[in-house]
């Protein structure tokens, strides 16, 4: 998940489209980091893209700018509501100019927030701990409407070490490939490389733990490995895990920053870990479109953590338990469309967001087959890798690949709300010549308007061991169904592999915790002699 950018980036919403190249500002950036002291000295050299009059540029407050060159004046503007205290700044110049050198100093140190029982986080901070700069903290100068290149030098307390995006250069680093971001991330660690390839694998841990890195390296690899041969060739110069000195679950280009409970849990390197990994193509190279909708996190967790539970054999379990949260979590109010979902900020948000993009995904992919699905996958990577792409980028590759008009599908599943819940009924089978004729009426029981679903039947023959399955193309609220077959049908399922975004039914729902958390009222049973304080609570 990347962090804390959706605000910023919302707020250029008016100015970005799917599926185009931004223009990009080159930031040459000296940078002096006093962990200590909560601050941060810089110098940075801008290259624009055309020489200009003007420029403006937003800052956080705690930093205090000036303009070095060329001759001009800077003028501070309004105050900004970004996710931190920020202003905006023009520069003012007396020529028109393509470069010009911006200075500025000051402190920014917001305290990491939550409790055990949420996710901790921070804005941006400067501590003795570490030190964790993103874009949206605002700590460079950040212009609307562009992309970023960057080379950056830093200078930090002895013992310290600093890691950004990119290839690792003389004191610091660099990134050609235009991002829509630039971090610094610093602490004390112990670095550990392998070389795969074109790519270099790191892993930095706060304490040295040789068993524990390699582990990571090994599953680098593996991960780069194969989502290189599934979508298209990793697109840095290296991957490197970072820990956090606090629980977080980060991923940014090149790099993730977990949290150092989290990297220690042994499920992380077949579930989170690869997810982040993924993420390196679906949202930090092919950019998200935020003002149209996320199509990133589902689409991660379809081709990460949902594919490797497949390999497993628990890709119909994943699935189910994928759907049970939306059952528990997004009630009446609480559902959004994908094309207004941003990112996760809470279950419901999740479950409706990744949930439902997984979903579709998986509902495509059956629809197209696997090879036109791989290849809309990789027409989308190769066609908008560094740019801001949207869902009907997506749509498009997908439509590319397999010659199918999919505006139905997409429309459907990225602006409505709401889930079918299906229902059979009326279901005989009768013999007549010679053959078995197994009639019914499939039923959409939902209170929103039907949906356009391809629905999988498993119908079990008497004396096979595997059920067959039938598709029905359903458009309306109530389907009538005749299927014919040589032997005597004995059982029949819908969707028992949990192939369709729907609502599940009472008997695949069993009790859970879950269900509690996520209801809108509940009903407590006391014991008749409980303290008065605690009925009355």
């Amino acid at each position: 998940m990347k962090p804390y950018l959706i605000s910023l980036l919302l707020l250029a919403s008016g100015l970005v489209h799917g599926g185009i190249s931004l223009p990009v500002i080159h930031h040459d950036l000296r940078v002096k980091v006093e962990p200590q002291d909560s601050r941060l000295q810089a110098t940075d050299r801008l290259q624009l893209p055309k020489a200009v009059r003007t420029f403006e540029f937003m800052l956080h407050d705690g930093l205090d700018p000036r303009l070095e060159s060329p001759a001009g004046r800077l003028l501070p503007l309004s105050s900004v509501p970004a996710g931190v205290p920020a202003r905006r700044y023009r520069a003012e110049l007396e020529q028109p100019a393509k470069t010009l050198t911006l200075s500025w100093n000051g402190r920014i140190r917001h305290p990491v927030t939550g409790d055990g029982h949420s996710r901790r986080g921070a804005p941006g901070t400067l501590s003795a701990e570490g030190v964790y700069l993103a874009g949206s903290t605002l700590w460079y100068p950040w212009s609307r409407a562009h992309l970023v290149t960057f080379e950056m030098t830093i200078g930090l307390p002895r013992g310290w070490q600093a890691i950004s995006q990119g290839r690792p250069v003389d004191g610091g680093w660099r990134e050609d490939h235009p991002q829509d971001d630039i971090y610094l991330v610093a602490g004390r660690y112990q670095r550990y490389e392998r070389t795969l390839g074109r790519t270099t694998a790191m892993v930095w841990l706060r304490h040295a733990d040789d068993g524990l890195a390699n582990r990571y390296l090994d599953a680098t690899g593996r991960y780069i490995g194969l989502y290189d041969h599934l979508i298209g060739p990793y697109p840095y110069a290296k991957f490197a895990l970072v820990e956090n000195f606090w629980e977080s679950g980060y991923g940014m280009p090149s790099f993730t920053l977990l949290g150092p409970g989290v990297i220690r849990l042994p499920f992380i390197l077949h579930s989170s870990y690869p997810h982040e990994i993924l993420h390196n193509w679906w949202g930090n190279s092919v950019y998200v479109d935020y003002a149209s909708g996320n199509w990133a996190e589902g689409l991660t967790s379809y081709l990460a953590d949902h594919l490797l539970k497949e390999q497993q054999g628990q890709g119909a379990a994943y699935r189910r338990d994928t759907l049970l949260n939306y059952a528990n979590w997004v009630k009446s109010g609480r559902d959004l469309p994908l094309v207004r979902f941003r990112g996760r900020h809470g279950e419901a948000s999740q479950a409706a967001g990744y949930g439902r993009m997984l979903m579709f995904m998986h509902m495509l992919r059956l629809q197209l087959g696997d090879r036109p699905f791989i290849e809309g996958l990789r027409d989308f990577y190769r066609h908008n890798r560094f740019r801001i792409a949207s869902f009907d980028d997506l749509q498009a590759s997908f439509e590319t690949a397999s010659g199918k008009n999919l505006d139905a599908e997409f429309r459907q599943w990225t602006r409505r709300t709401g889930a079918p819940a299906l229902a059979l009924e009326k279901v005989s089978a009768h013999k007549e010549d010679e053959r078995w004729r197994l009639t019914g009426v499939l039923h959409q029981t939902q209170e929103e308007a039907p949906f356009h679903l391809r629905v999988p039947l498993y119908v079990q023959l008497e004396g096979t061991r595997q059920p067959m399955l039938r598709w029905l193309e359903m458009k309306r609220r109530k389907l009538p169904f005749e299927l014919v077959f040589d032997r005597r049908p004995l059982q029949l399922r819908v969707d028992p592999l949990y192939d369709l975004f729907r609502r599940l039914g009472p008997d695949e729902t069993p009790p859970s915790l879950g269900a509690l958390f996520g209801a809108d009222q509940l009903t407590l049973i006391l014991p008749r002699k409980a303290p008065r304080a605690r009925r009355e609570a």
